[in-house]
């Protein structure tokens, strides 16, 4: 009996010792993958992501990367965001001080600039690691981020230059409704019209003197603001500036026009636009896939239009990319930015939420979906680029390095002093040609 009570303890012993040391493995296990755990939670990637648009872009944008955080634990993206005013001097601030964000949205004026100066960061091998899928993406939508076969930028929306017209206030005012091929003339005719019917205060057209515009004219004359090598102006006569202003010129003086003070303090905040007050018929230079906010703003029907042809000259319209995400060259997550973007261009449900906001979604599968359940506006962004397209020729190259001194050059020494009167067509001409080839020779 006392020898089986020993035999049975010893035997418990044992059984305990077993016991303690396959708590302590388990113990060591679970303590080493809790570690491995942890090791993950402590690398977490934190992303920087900036753009420019309106508070709607502001809020569906915001709603997508939550998606992504949701989806994507690891990681964690900060938003930094503005109106387009302000938005290249911030750009360029961060970019002298190192600092650029890992993802930036990227305009196709200043993609060459951006990339010359090596501030982007070559896509094509994550495009090759299938981080950043674009196997249901056209060349025609990826080929304007390339330069000198590096992708520096994708193409987050396909859209077209045009100009927004409140049909209503065209039938208010007993005047047809622009159709594609009028003219330059007979714009400066139905915005007098328009003016003259519509009441105290109403005007025809909110008018654009901009170089987006005379882009678009110039391509009418079949000539570019810049030289192929991006060292000079590429057009020889100032005439066609000066005819290009004197359109403007000729809407204010003759009250088809809105004056400055109407438009002006609305800067590029489409929502603050006069149209969406019922202020003017017509918006002048704008891109199609801003339909979407501003008629949001105005909260009733708009519709898009093209361009004022040119009677015998070339077709002035392109389809281009509305805007472009980019990778700092100098972001440490470069892979990660990648899969972003990846998941922006291809996600059913984020495109969803973002509703072709920035333009015609590039994916095939993405854009096919998009058009069968379009809203108002959208609808009628994916139509206007269809439209577009018939009325389209081929992009010219992105522009040259001191691009951005040109735009800003342009805003404030000819467009702005045009509208307020403080110059003559033929003076901002021949100061433009002055000043914009000092800095392109510099460049």
């Amino acid at each position: 009996m006392k020898k089986g009570r020993i035999h049975m303890t010893k035997k418990w012993h044992y059984l305990f010792f077993v016991f303690v040391m396959t708590g302590l493995l388990v113990a060591c296990s679970s303590s080493d993958s809790a570690s491995e755990t942890d090791g993950d939670s402590s690398n977490k990637v934190e992303l920087r992501m900036l753009w420019w648009g309106s508070q709607d872009r502001h809020d569906r944008t915001l709603e997508v990367i939550d998606l992504y955080m949701e989806e994507n634990p690891h990681v964690t993206i900060s938003a930094e965001f503005t109106g387009w005013d302000g938005y290249w001097e911030k750009m360029a601030t961060q970019a002298a001080g190192g600092n650029l964000p890992d993802i930036v949205q990227m305009d196709y004026k200043y993609l060459a600039e951006y990339a010359g100066k090596g501030l982007l960061a070559d896509l094509n091998p994550y495009v090759e690691s299938d981080a950043l899928d674009l196997s249901d993406v056209e060349d025609t939508y990826i080929d304007g981020g390339i330069i000198d076969d590096k992708l520096y930028a994708v193409n987050i929306g396909a859209n077209a230059h045009a100009i927004v017209v409140d049909n209503a206030m065209f039938e208010e005012a007993g005047i047809d409704p622009l159709e594609p091929g009028y003219t330059w003339e007979e714009l400066k005719e139905k915005a007098k019209e328009l003016s003259d019917n519509l009441g105290d205060n109403v005007y025809g057209v909110h008018p654009g003197a901009g170089v987006m515009g005379f882009k678009h004219y110039l391509r009418q004359h079949d000539q570019w603001l810049y030289s192929e090598d991006g060292t000079e102006l590429g057009y020889d006569d100032d005439q066609l500036l000066v005819d290009y202003l004197q359109i403007t010129v000729d809407m204010l003086k003759s009250g088809a026009a809105a004056p400055p003070d109407v438009f002006m303090t609305a800067g590029t905040n489409v929502e603050q636009f006069p149209i969406v007050n019922e202020e003017t018929a017509i918006v002048m230079d704008i891109h199609s896939n801003q339909i979407t906010a501003i008629e949001s703003g105005a909260g009733r029907p708009l519709d898009l239009m093209l361009q004022p042809s040119l009677e015998g000259g070339e077709l002035g319209h392109y389809i281009k990319p509305g805007q472009f995400f980019s990778v700092a060259e100098s972001s440490e997550q470069q892979e990660e930015a990648a899969k972003f973007i990846s998941f922006f261009t291809n996600n059913i449900e984020a495109n969803e939420i973002l509703n072709a906001e920035r333009g015609v979604p590039i994916a095939g599968a993405v854009r096919e979906h998009l058009k069968e359940n379009a809203s108002d506006a959208g609808r009628k962004m994916f139509e206007y680029v269809e439209l577009a397209q018939e009325h389209s020729r081929e992009i010219d190259p992105p522009d040259p390095q001191g691009s951005t001194e040109i735009e800003s050059l342009f805003a404030n020494e000819v467009q702005d002093p045009i509208y307020y009167g403080e110059v003559t067509p033929e003076e901002a001409a021949e100061n433009f040609r002055k000043k914009a080839s000092e800095i392109l020779a510099k460049d």
